[in-house]
């Protein structure tokens, strides 16, 4: 069964028509360069000569490519000078991977709510989507795919926040308020959450459908990622980068954090790569031109 298949399936099982749910909500379009960057790479005989003048036709993406490659993200021994030469050290699914990751950065925007804090939003992304990418290195996983599909699992909050404000609002509001997970939240009132919604945006967005799954299935729990048979997959990483959230009470996020990784990491593992995750945060941020 191909992935798409099981994650439409999952979601159809938990709460319904995923389709029809989320057809109303309006989704910002993904950015025209990389729309076409996804729509040449799709193509298995691409060559890198085709891709260049592409990235480099967008200032702001080989400007974020050139500064992600030369980051602590990938520890790279010699400095990436031009885009052609980004393209043939780090390779071009890394390239693709970068590019959704501006996908995101260009397109969503702060809904200016109240409840709504964007620069902590922020924070917590990078820092997830860090920590995902550790974590898929130590379990031998797609790093970068990891990351970059870690970067979107929340994507939908803001978009819900702004497009879909009265409707969310309360359910937003019951989670600041410590009332319950969100998803968990969501789910209990609106008989769908912010995951698959964000899965609805990546559909739109036609990214492949690991990144579909991943932001689909970041809340369900490990048990049900093996028997999807997603294991092995980016979707692992992101599923367990999804418990550090909430900064406000970062103890009980640990604490969930720990108990998801039992049998995969060893606790002392697990809170070295937090606190490498957070060593890089205002590096990363910078480079993926966050807050500037």
């Amino acid at each position: 069964m191909k992935i798409f298949k099981k994650f439409l399936e999952y979601s159809r099982f938990s709460t319904g028509d995923f389709e029809k749910i989320f057809k109303g909500l309006e989704v910002p379009p993904c950015p025209q360069v990389v729309a076409k960057l996804l729509q040449k790479l799709s193509d298995p005989d691409i060559e890198i000569d085709q891709i260049v003048p592409i990235l480099e036709s967008d200032s702001a993406l080989a400007l974020q490519i050139l500064k992600i490659s030369n980051s602590a993200l990938y520890g790279l021994s010699q400095k990436v000078t031009s885009i052609s030469k980004a393209v043939s050290l780090i390779g071009l699914k890394e390239i693709q991977n970068i590019a959704i990751g501006y996908a995101m950065t260009k397109s969503l925007k702060d809904p200016h709510r109240p409840e709504f804090n964007f620069p902590n939003f922020w924070n917590e992304t990078i820092l997830r989507a860090i920590f995902a990418k550790l974590v898929a290195e130590r379990l031998k996983i797609e790093a970068e795919e990891a990351f970059s599909a870690s970067l979107l699992q929340d994507i939908a909050i803001p978009l819900l926040m702004d497009r879909w404000y009265e409707l969310y609002k309360g359910v937003y509001k019951r989670w600041l308020e410590g009332r319950g997970l969100l998803h968990e939240l969501e789910n209990k009132i609106l008989s769908w959450n912010h995951a698959q919604a964000g899965a609805w945006v990546a559909k739109d967005w036609e990214l492949p459908d690991i990144f579909v799954c991943a932001i689909g299935l970041h809340h369900a729990e490990i048990s049900e990622i093996k028997k999807l048979g997603l294991e092995n997959t980016s979707v692992m990483p992101v599923v367990i980068s999804s418990h550090l959230t909430n900064m406000k009470d970062h103890k009980n996020s640990l604490k969930l954090l720990l108990e998801t990784c039992k049998g995969l990491l060893a606790p002392k593992e697990t809170l070295s790569i937090v606190n490498e995750s957070m060593e890089l945060v205002d590096e990363i941020s910078h480079a993926m031109g966050i807050g500037q």
